[in-house]
């Protein structure tokens, strides 16, 4: 008996998270709901062009790229329920114009997540590769001092010279 009321509540178990997997299915996340992104940025948009709140303040230069970022992500965004209808291009796009947006926002500018494709030397084949402006800065300047460390080493004969 004991079993046969386990079996059904197995049955009845499985039977409600089945008929809840398709509506959950269809549901956007809101990170890459298109709606819900042009929607907040409209409002962003209407408090930055009234220069009221926080944004009284901002410097036009900030307000300019601010605004040509939310062009960009408009554009994109037209006509579409959810980011990930666009071409990953595209998404990047709006990734990168949002994390944009964030940091002129959040007056954060080094935080700026920025993503960009890449080829591997020797492959055909692309990855996303992510880095904050810092990592990039950083990156940037410990390749330019090895490159500068090469070229001294080679000014002076040394053995790793082409």
């Amino acid at each position: 008996m004991l079993r046969y009321f386990a079996r059904q509540a197995v049955f009845t178990l499985a039977l409600a998270i089945s008929a809840a997997v398709p509506a959950a299915a269809n549901e956007i996340h809101p990170n890459m709901d298109a709606t819900a992104i042009l929607d907040q940025q409209r409002q962003l948009r209407v408090e930055v062009e009234q220069r009221s709140g926080r944004y009284k303040d901002m410097p036009a230069t900030e307000r300019a790229t601010l605004l040509r970022e939310q062009d960009k992500v408009f554009t994109l965004l037209r006509d579409r329920s959810a980011i990930t209808e666009l071409p990953e291009a595209d998404r990047i796009v709006v990734f990168n114009s949002l994390e944009s947006i964030s940091a002129i926002v959040n007056r954060a500018p080094e935080e700026k997540l920025v993503c960009e494709r890449t080829r591997k030397i020797g492959s055909n084949r692309t990855e996303t590769v992510c880095m904050t402006a810092a990592e990039r800065r950083a990156r940037r300047e410990a390749d330019a001092k090895a490159l500068g460390d090469r070229n001294a080493a080679c000014l002076k004969g040394g053995a790793d010279c082409l």
